[in-house]
């Protein structure tokens, strides 16, 4: 498994689907936790508008259920002086 490719694939796709719904602020890396029975990468995302969030959440399953088991989340942050947003993170585990 090459997890500097899978990294840089889950990173492209995650920012091609904030890109087709004009969020302002894309990722630059996935973190990845080594187990001994499964490799977990995990992303995060910020989704100012929050009609998008179900869209980006179902583009986001799509594209990357292939690599193995996915789970997404999401949660309101309001921050004290910036505009609110919605934390989307997912991670896949990939069994070694």
């Amino acid at each position: 498994m090459d997890k500097e490719a899978i990294k840089k694939e889950l990173a492209n796709k995650s920012n091609k689907i904030l890109a087709k719904y004009d969020e302002q602020e894309m990722i630059d890396t996935i973190s990845v936790m080594n187990m001994s029975a499964k490799t977990v990468f995990l992303g995060s995302l910020r989704v100012y508008n929050f009609d998008n969030v179900s869209k980006i959440k179902n583009d986001l399953e799509k594209e990357i259920k292939s690599y193995g088991k996915v789970a997404i989340r999401d949660e309101k942050v309001v921050p004290c002086c910036a505009p609110s947003y919605m934390h989307v993170s997912f991670n896949v585990s990939i069994n070694k």
